[in-house]
Parts: C-alpha cells; structure tokens; sequence
C-alpha cells in the first residue's frame, strides 16, 4: 500500500480517537470528504487518509477541540476563511514577516487601512518565497501572480509551484495532489501546500484573537 496513505484502522489506533468521532468530523467537514479514500484490499474496500495530512489535522484538532465546539472548529477548518481584516501595525504584531516582505508587498497592493486573510496569506507565501533566496524581483511577480490568480475565498486545495530555469523563474497552480515533470535543465525551487498554509495562518491569528 501507499506509504503516504494511513487506513482507518491504523488512524484510530495511533490517535486514539473513536469510529463516531471520525465520523462526526467529517459530518461537520473539519476533516474533509475527499481525505476520505476508497480502496480495495484482501478484506474487500477499506478506507484510507493521507498520512501526514490526517495525522497532523487530528492533533490539531485534539489540541483544540476543548476549547471550541463542532460548529467554531468546521468553521476553523473551512476551506472559506473566517473574515478577517488587520492592521499594518497589526499584523506587525504578529511578527510573521520581514521588513522587507511587509514593503515589498505592500508596495503592491496600494494605500489601505486594513489587510483581509487573502492579502496576508499571500504576503506570508511571499515571505517564505523569500527565505528559499528567491530574488527580489522575482518575489514581486509570485506576490502579483497569487494576487491575480489564488482566490482562496474559493479554492484552496492547491499546490503552488516555482519552477527555475536559468535566470527565469515561473509560478504554477495544481490541484491536490499533484503530479507533473520538468526537464534536467529547470530546477523546482518551492512546493507549497497552500492549504495547510492557509491552515497554519488561521491557527496563528486565532492563537491571538479567537475564533
């Protein structure tokens, strides 16, 4: 089998959680639908979860499911974002990006009071962009790419590719999982699931302002 994939039966052991309560999240789409995978073995269809992806939602979940009820979790969990609108001095606050970054992409995006999730996700990809040492320029064209292209609003279950060749770089969208070839002489400098990305920003903002 798939060593990226996890069967129910392994789930519940390694976590501890119960048949009804896998159930029930996925009744409230805090885990989703499309993790839930059919597949034929010697014991007929059994379902299976991508490993990493459930392993690290149920210890969120966990971590959090004392706190919060089905209804703020799903919500949570939603591929739509919670609104969310902050600050320049705000989101400083929150120290998730550079000097640089917070220049660079606000020089882009105009004067404006206030920043929504879609804006600051996009500055925190940015951000990580420029930590792999992608230059400046090239940074300013991913910012602007993910601006006119990513509605995560709408979709979010995608994988953001930077692809190097020579001094050019380029920004692909793929759904997940996705699976795609370069020729020796292109180089892939970023793979980026963006929505455990846009998961890890949700986490970080409700850490300091709720739900």
């Amino acid at each position: 089998m798939d060593k990226d994939l996890i069967s129910k039966k392994e789930v519940l052991e390694l976590t501890g959680i119960s048949y009804g309560q896998l159930y029930r999240w996925k009744r409230k789409n805090i885990i989703p639908e499309s993790w839930f995978i059919k597949k034929s073995s010697y014991t007929g269809q059994e379902t299976f979860f991508p490993r990493e992806k459930m392993l690290t939602r149920i210890d969120t979940i966990k971590e959090m499911k004392d706190g919060y009820s089905l209804d703020e979790l799903s919500d949570f969990f939603s591929p739509n974002p919670t609104k969310i609108e902050i600050s320049e001095e705000e989101l400083r606050s929150h120290n998730l990006l550079s000097e640089h970054t917070l220049a660079l992409c606000t020089s882009l995006l105009g004067v404006k009071n206030v920043f929504e999730f879609p804006d600051i996700l996009n500055m925190m990809i940015t951000e990580k962009a420029q930590r792999l040492q992608v230059p400046k320029e090239h940074q300013q064209t991913l910012f602007l790419f993910l601006h006119e292209k990513f509605t995560p609003l709408k979709e979010s279950s995608l994988e953001l590719i930077g692809i190097r060749k020579g001094e050019a770089y380029m920004w692909i969208l793929l759904p997940l999982p996705s699976d795609f070839l370069v020729d020796h002489l292109a180089q892939v400098v970023l793979r980026f699931d963006l929505q455990q990305m846009m998961e890890e920003l949700k986490m970080t903002l409700t850490n300091t302002n709720g739900i």
